[in-house]
């Protein structure tokens, strides 16, 4: 039962695995899609760094989830290839065996069993050696049997190893093609950022793309927090003061919102990167890809899609005029108009060309702060 129980276990995390690396194989698909639809027409540096630097992730995460399935498999053939063995010197003992029953069946001949039970004295005699010849002719046909099972079994260890060498050489094949990719990717990449570095014109034309961006988001916040304060106008007075929000009273106390620690923090930065400096409006999380990203506190989910210049991007309303934003994410698990708990699962840690990094803003009044006056002090 326990044995039947973790094997089902295991089938399942197998099964999960696949899942996982059929999902990211589509991503890719996709991402590789949108580039080649793109090419020659995206005239902007920050749009190219960002579709490269996406799929130089998923093609890493390809890479990795077609190692482990190549371990997998080898793992596999490992334990088919000694339990081949093992079925195999069972097999010949066996067939060992039979052959010396069989020598003394030849020689005995036909009747001998019948003579056996012809000479006892008594017929009590008689059923005590009838029982034994049948025991010995049920232990023949156990033999035959197991001999016989064994040889199947055989069969079918040698068939699913034939399937599983074969699925391995594909799994070989796929894993030096993305391989290839991978380098033919961060080759674009590489050439992209040391363009950046070496132009002034280029740096000059990234830093506007980013802060053009960054005014985009800017807009969309600003007209939420219109909404708001018209709605508020329409509810109530608006000369009552509100009672104070989550973000208020739990200020410098809140869990970050993913595992990791400060890779970039509030305010003018200069960009190891790109070699120039960048306003950061809020801090970055270096963490690990996949990684869970938590909302801080409750609110509704007012934006959850790509944005360019963050990759995809949660924004939370948590009323009161406070706006949290999860940017660089791979996965993103909520939609738009939802409502989300305190430290609920939005997304998954994607990333930039700085790795596995999530952006993180604080909005108050719309307007950003410092994201690291509000979260606990524990890193």
């Amino acid at each position: 039962m326990v044995l039947a129980l973790s094997s089902l276990t295991f089938g399942q995390g197998i099964d999960d695995q696949e899942d996982a690396l059929k999902e990211v194989k589509r991503k890719l698909t996709e991402a590789r899609a949108r580039a080649s639809e793109l090419k020659g027409q995206e005239k902007g540096i920050l749009g190219q760094l960002e579709r490269t630097s996406e799929q130089v992730r998923l093609t890493k995460q390809v890479l990795s989830a077609l190692r482990q399935k190549e371990n997998r498999i080898n793992k596999d053939l490992k334990g088919l290839g000694e339990q081949l063995l093992a079925t195999e010197s069972q097999l010949v003992k066996q067939e060992a065996l039979m052959a010396v029953r069989l020598r003394e069946i030849y020689k005995k001949g036909g009747l001998y069993q019948w003579e056996v039970l012809v000479s006892e004295r008594s017929f009590a005699d008689m059923a005590k050696r009838y029982k034994y010849m049948s025991l010995i002719t049920e232990q023949d046909r156990k033999l035959y049997n197991n001999i016989d099972g064994k040889k199947r079994l055989i069969v079918q260890d040698k068939q699913e190893r034939e399937s599983k060498l074969m699925t391995l050489a594909q799994v070989k094949g796929e894993t030096e093609r993305e391989a290839s990719n991978l380098s033919a990717d961060e080759a674009k990449q590489k050439k992209l950022l040391s363009r950046v570095q070496r132009e002034k014109s280029s740096k000059e034309a990234l830093v506007k793309e980013l802060q053009e961006a960054a005014r985009k988001l800017q807009k969309i916040i600003d007209r939420l927090e219109k909404e708001r304060k018209a709605e508020l106008v329409r509810s109530r007075n608006s000369r009552i003061p509100a009672a104070p929000s989550y973000l208020e009273r739990n200020q410098g106390s809140l869990n970050w919102p993913a595992d990791g620690k400060l890779y970039s923090s509030f305010g003018l930065k200069k960009h190891e990167k790109y070699n120039t400096y960048i306003q950061n409006n809020g801090i970055d999380i270096l963490s690990a890809t996949g990684a869970p990203v938590r909302s801080v506190a409750a609110g509704k989910v007012v934006y959850a899609e790509r944005f360019i210049g963050y990759g995809n991007v949660v924004l939370i309303d948590h009323q009161s005029g406070f706006y949290t934003l999860y940017g660089n994410l791979s996965d993103i698990l909520v939609a738009t108009g939802s409502r989300v708990e305190i430290f609920q699962q939005i997304g998954t840690v994607g990333g930039s060309v700085d790795g596995p990094i999530l952006h993180f803003e604080v909005r108050k009044g719309g307007k950003p702060v410092d994201p690291l006056q509000w979260l606990n002090k524990k890193r």
